[in-house]
């Protein structure tokens, strides 16, 4: 059960995280257009992070959970 929810929610990132992936880049050499400073495209980082921030949420939750089982057992 564990295993199938895990690749559950690995499935469920993977597809979410492809719905905000930004278009295909015009290949390189193109028409001889764009911007004549060569100004690059920015990094988009805003996903990235919210997926890290999320993984790092339910890892302390994790713990948390394993802490006070420990400590109802003792």
């Amino acid at each position: 059960m564990k295993k199938a929810f895990l690749t559950l929610a690995f499935v469920i990132a993977v597809g979410i995280s492809s719905m905000f992936a930004p278009p295909p880049a015009d290949p390189p050499g193109g028409d001889g257009g764009g911007d004549p400073i060569g100004n690059p495209a920015g990094v988009p980082i805003d996903g990235g992070l919210g997926f890290l921030a999320a993984a790092g949420i339910a890892y302390a939750g994790k713990k948390l959970n394993d802490k006070r089982k420990a400590k109802n057992n003792d």
